[in-house]
């Protein structure tokens, strides 16, 4: 599974857990987005865009391309959750 963070503003700078998919279907949620791969570590905020969306790949998923760590993806969290239609959001704890 991969997990999509939205990051930066009032989420903060370690962000939010917005999602968790399959890493086969990373390539239909981020198929219109520009993203770069950024490495084994979690993105510093100040570094990235104000507002960020990240994708984790943990390392018993990579597959497809998918290199293990973090991508930052060009859209914010605003913009980027209409990628998320049909997806089931991660429960509240």
């Amino acid at each position: 599974m991969a997990k999509i963070f939205y990051c930066g503003g009032l989420l903060g700078r370690l962000g939010m857990l917005r999602a968790v998919i399959p890493v086969e279907d990373l390539a239909e949620v981020v198929s219109t987005n520009n993203f770069k791969y950024v490495g084994r570590s979690f993105p510093n905020v100040k570094r990235a865009n104000a507002e960020c969306t990240v994708i984790e790949v943990q390392p018993d998923e990579e597959r497809d391309g998918w290199r293990i760590g973090f991508y930052v993806v060009s859209k914010g969290p605003i913009d980027f959750e209409s990628n998320l239609v049909g997806w089931v959001p991660i429960p509240p704890n």
